[in-house]
């Protein structure tokens, strides 16, 4: 690989004259007044189903599908496991 000099002695080409030298974004801080802290989520019930959504729009969209049917499959996918008195290990064991 060659090796590049960090500063290079060719000219820097001209500034645009389209080009300002203030940003054009200026962020200003949240007034005092508001709430302190918002709360994004009320409830971990709140962020599971928060989550679900997302999930489902990505189905949805990932794989070309109704958010209906994307919905009934993160449901599917996400519903709580089955409690078993076997591990996983034993039931390897075991074959």
């Amino acid at each position: 690989m060659p090796y590049l000099p960090f500063h290079s002695t060719a000219p820097s080409p001209s500034p645009s004259p389209t080009l300002s030298p203030t940003p054009s974004i200026v962020l200003h801080p949240a007034s005092a007044g508001s709430s302190a802290k918002k709360e994004l989520f009320k409830s971990t019930d709140d962020m599971a189903s928060a989550y679900r959504k997302r999930y489902a729009q990505y189905l949805a969209s990932t794989f070309n599908m109704s958010l209906e049917a994307a919905m009934v499959e993160a449901d599917t996918q996400l519903a709580p496991r089955r409690s078993s008195s076997v591990s996983e290990a034993e039931a390897f064991r075991q074959s």
